[in-house]
């Protein structure tokens, strides 16, 4: 199948969990339990080629209220139907519904999300806060125990568990300063099958000193560039044995993809950017092979913005072998959206992005920054429709402008364009 037939299968997915067909549906899982008296969407997830899936709020007429999730992603439909989920048809296309947190293919979550089975799996009172979910994929929680410190689980598929504990104890290895496992009495892994345990990591996200930022402080800004880079230079050597995992840029078509099925209006400009981006990537120097992070962004980056140092890094999941200019252009495209989410908080965020360009443009090759950074912003199109056509508008134009500047620098002179080495 196509990339355009998916996104018109998708688009067609997605309109049918959204439409009132949604409704008849739950009212059909949930037929043996009560009667549905409202509902309403709460949440889309849409991975390119792999499915929609929509999050409902829903109350019935025994007065409970509960959080279901219809899927049209691969689900194991054994372990569905024993948790009570089922499968629909409609039309051609088979939707799977389950109540949150039995998913079907994260097995952990209703431990992790009950503080009575969770406290006693832990020896200790807890009280628990979830921060993420994206079905059938991950979730992360917070752990709040009645005295100590708070703990983090992170809920994942049993197959990708060890992959993660082993990327977790590769920075625990190193001089970077992370987060640590949770380990017993006797010093050995307290986990779960799909559940990983954590302890926090000090410091802030690395928003807050974005958010402190002045443009008469771009000495400080260097300075904590600086500290971001030996970070990444410290990532041991032995994380390029992990399997490699594409970068943002390298899916661009994907989420061009993603972008047309949440964000109609924008799909011809998505697609566009896609094909600049796979142009200026194909003439671009992305530099040798080395460890990364690869979701290098302000949110997975704790530091101390009055000292300068980076204090922690947080999501390991994509930690192996990569090229260097595509943490950078996480960075950057992370960075590049701020102003549109919070312009009071981040009054100069244009300013310092654009400063780190300049530096970072003397280290990597600029055109590869610019394609790896319209990437990141490209793919954070789709995910913000839902909140705001203007925003999905804003991102979708600052991939454009990032996509054009590239175009503009390969076009420059080879005098003008300096090409790194390393």
């Amino acid at each position: 199948m196509s990339l355009a037939q998916r996104a018109a299968r998708e688009k067609a997915d997605l309109a049918l969990l959204t439409s009132p067909q949604a409704g008849e549906m739950l009212r059909l899982a949930l037929n043996n339990r009560a009667r549905v008296l409202s509902w309403r969407v709460h949440q889309r997830h849409h991975r390119p080629g792999a499915g929609v899936s929509v999050g409902y709020s829903v109350i019935l007429s025994d007065h409970s209220d509960l959080y279901m999730l219809a899927s049209t992603a691969r689900v194991d439909e054994a372990a569905l139907a024993a948790s009570g989920g089922l499968t629909l048809t409609f039309d051609d296309t088979r939707v799977h519904l389950w109540e949150y947190p039995f998913d079907p293919e994260l097995p952990a979550l209703e431990l992790a999300s009950d503080s009575v089975q969770l406290g006693a799996f832990l020896g200790a009172d807890v009280n628990i806060e979830l921060l993420s979910y994206r079905p059938t994929r991950r979730a992360v929680l917070r752990i709040e125990p009645e005295h100590g410190e708070d703990l983090y689980a992170k809920v994942v598929r049993p197959s990708t568990q060890h992959d993660l504990m082993q990327r977790i104890r590769t920075i625990e290895s190193s001089t970077i300063p992370s987060f640590s496992l949770l380990r017993d009495a006797d010093g050995e892994v307290l986990s779960a099958r799909g559940l990983i345990l954590t302890h926090a990591a000090s410091g802030v996200p690395l928003s807050r000193f974005y958010a402190q930022f002045t443009p008469n402080q771009l000495p400080e800004a260097r300075s904590m560039l600086g500290a971001i880079e030996r970070t990444l230079d410290s990532i041991p050597r032995t994380a390029m044995l992990f399997p490699r995992k594409p970068a943002w840029v390298d899916k661009c078509e994907h989420y061009a993809h993603a972008a047309a099925v949440a964000y109609p209006r924008g799909a011809e400009a998505a697609a566009d950017v896609a094909r600049i981006i796979r142009s200026l990537l194909s003439q671009a120097e992305l530099g040798q092979m080395l460890p990364t992070h690869g979701d290098f962004y302000e949110a997975n980056v704790l530091v101390n913005p009055d000292e300068l140092v980076v204090t922690g890094l947080l999501d390991l999941d994509s930690l192996g072998p990569g090229r260097r200019v595509h943490d950078w252009g996480c960075l950057l495209g992370h960075l590049s959206v701020l102003p549109s989410l919070a312009p009071t908080r981040y009054p100069h965020a244009e300013t310092l992005c654009s400063y780190w360009f300049d530096v970072l443009s003397s280290k990597v090759d600029p055109v590869a920054l610019c394609a790896s950074t319209a990437g990141v912003i490209l793919s954070l199109v789709a995910g913000v429709h839902k909140r705001s056509e203007s925003l999905a508008d804003i991102r979708l134009t600052l991939a454009q402008e990032w996509a054009a500047a590239g175009e503009q620098i390969l076009a420059s002179s080879p005098a003008v364009r300096v090409i790194p080495l390393t």
